[in-house]
């Protein structure tokens, strides 16, 4: 991965459409020339998997199920790749090899490659998310050539978090701005995730993981915005006041992003023909309002006209 990358790009590589000889040897290509890998798989076999590029990190997700021998041999090692790859199985059979130390993971659980060592991976109908960074963003904060093979348990709290946040990380690292700040988080998660010293636990702690944990928050709050402030902490396993704190380091608070949530998924119900039978009364309980007349206020305030008012346009415009 070159460090001064600058094109942020998503492809989506399938062999499915290819004809049986062709597929083994451009799944072979894509490992050369991006993943940096030598692969061994049984020809005619469909693959298929997505990457996300941004300066700095790689998302990849295989989508379809793998088996195949993967390698990182020493002659590979002058090629002047220096990074790290943190795999998340998600299904089938993953081990990897690295000096003395073999990582075995369960579905959910994360492993550890570090590119400056020779490496074999063995995949038998496995999937799987990996997240691959430079060596040198990881090293300020943790030992990472001790953690080569290293199998994280699914349940660890950093891992767990990362999980979470480069679910949408397309999303972000599309803005450099976002895509930038992400990094620095995943760094930070990654850190955390095989063991940190003691100064940059520090580091990481501060940045990688409020930041994660502030987009969990918000995810859980996008998926049910009924959810109050003590409802969120106890699905989060922490205090209602850490929540709080966690908006206000971000420039906002609880209440108004719930309440934005709120008059978003009440705007989205008004414009809907799913709800068009539905009362205004219905759909503000539904968003989250327990008193009409504040969601009437609240909604006009935000959108310049009323929910009825809104209705009746919408209606018009489909008609």
């Amino acid at each position: 991965m070159d460090g001064d990358e600058r094109d942020y790009a998503s492809f989506h590589f399938s062999t499915r459409e290819l004809p049986h000889s062709k597929r083994l040897p451009a799944l072979r290509d894509l490992f050369d020339q991006s993943i940096r890998l030598d692969l061994e798989a049984e020809p005619g076999h469909a693959v298929e998997m997505e990457m996300h590029v941004a300066p700095g990190l790689r998302r990849a997700k295989m989508l379809s199920s793998l088996t195949a021998r993967v390698t990182r041999p020493a002659q590979r090692l002058a090629d002047g790749e220096d990074t790290v790859c943190l795999m998340m199985k998600t299904g089938g059979h993953m081990a990897l090899t690295q000096g003395r130390r073999e990582g075995v993971p369960e579905i959910g659980d994360g492993v550890l490659l570090v590119y400056r060592e020779p490496a074999l991976l063995q995949f038998v109908d496995t999937t799987y998310v990996s997240i691959r960074v430079p060596f040198s963003a990881i090293a300020p904060l943790a030992n990472v050539e001790s953690a080569a093979a290293q199998c994280i348990r699914g349940n660890t709290e950093a891992l767990s978090l990362l999980r979470s946040y480069v679910a949408n990380l397309p999303e972000r690292i599309a803005d450099p701005q976002l895509g930038r700040l992400s990094a620095a988080h995943i760094y930070d998660l990654i850190a955390l995730a095989i063991g940190t010293t003691a100064e940059g636990g520090e580091i990481a702690s501060r940045r990688g993981v409020r930041a994660a944990r502030l987009e969990a928050i918000k995810a859980d709050l996008i998926g049910n915005a009924t959810l109050n402030l003590d409802q969120l902490a106890a699905r989060q396993g922490i205090s209602p006041r850490y929540v709080q704190m966690l908006f206000e380091e971000a420039g906002t608070t609880f209440s108004d992003f719930v309440l934005e949530r709120r008059l978003e998924a009440a705007r989205r119900m008004l414009t809907s023909p799913r709800y068009s039978t539905w009362s205004i009364t219905t759909i503000a309980l539904e968003a989250g309002f327990g008193d009409l007349s504040h969601f009437n206020r609240r909604f006009k305030q935000r959108y310049r006209m009323t929910p009825s008012d809104m209705r009746r346009e919408s209606e018009a415009g489909q008609s």
